[in-house]
């Protein structure tokens, strides 16, 4: 399998792109306000529409774990059957599962702020 890998945040001066996935709208506009001003943001309503979005660009992505349709932890796992190597996280208030597969790098607890997702961000990409 090809690992895809190289994002745009390579380049000098460049923002850390991350991509919200979350199927909750106010959740979406609250992690834009907290990380627009460090990051570039881009958001998706459900982890269908993420595979749509997903490609080089994104340095880093979180994944709400229960949505309607496919799932954080469905996309995720189809992301990596494509080869990404890109960090991905979920963000989810369901705690982990003790014998889960999940193919996440980090899994964060709702409610999270600023700092556990430029912490977690900082972690995976530097």
């Amino acid at each position: 399998m090809q690992e895809i890998s190289g994002s745009a945040s390579d380049a000098p001066g460049a923002k850390t792109t991350v991509l919200f996935v979350d199927d909750e709208r106010e959740l979406l506009d609250v992690y834009e306000l907290l990380c627009g001003p460090e990051y570039e943001v881009i958001t998706a309503s459900d982890g269908t529409e993420s595979l749509e979005l997903f490609g080089e660009h994104i340095d880093f992505a979180f994944f709400d774990r229960r949505m309607p349709g496919l799932s954080g932890d469905e996309a995720i796992a189809n992301l990596r059957e494509q080869g990404y190597d890109t960090p991905m996280g979920i963000i989810s208030a369901v705690d982990p599962d003790v014998e889960s597969d999940l193919e996440c790098d980090v899994y964060l607890t709702k409610p999270v702020g600023l700092e556990d997702i430029q912490t977690t961000v900082k972690q995976h990409i530097d």
